[in-house]
């Protein structure tokens, strides 16, 4: 009878081994989302610096901020009383619309 060499993997030292655990580690961190976020993160880097150069900003004309502007952000507690606001605004219309076609609300 002849002798079959058997069809398994060996790695042939343990450093093979290690070295593909991290390329596959590597891939994990580059894929899908994370590349999306780094990409994203990177364009609007350079961008921001790009905008900052005066001379840019001059050709764009992109007027400069005065230094006395205090405008404060929006809070979040002021989005949802907006939001608050607009959907009554939208129903009290409805209604009224609804009241002058004669039908019951």
């Amino acid at each position: 009878m002849r002798d079959v060499p058997s069809l398994t993997l060996t790695f042939h030292c343990d450093c093979t081994a290690a070295h593909m655990i991290m390329l596959l580690n590597a891939f994990r961190v580059v894929s899908g989302l994370n590349l999306y976020v780094l990409t994203g993160t990177a364009a609007m880097l350079i961008q921001t610096s790009i905008l900052y150069q005066d001379a840019v900003r001059r050709i764009s004309r992109i007027p400069l901020l005065p230094k006395n502007t205090s405008t404060k952000p929006v809070t979040f507690q002021e989005s949802i009383d907006h939001l608050k606001k607009w959907f009554h605004d939208q129903n009290r219309i409805a209604r009224a619309g609804a009241c002058r076609k004669g039908s019951k609300w």
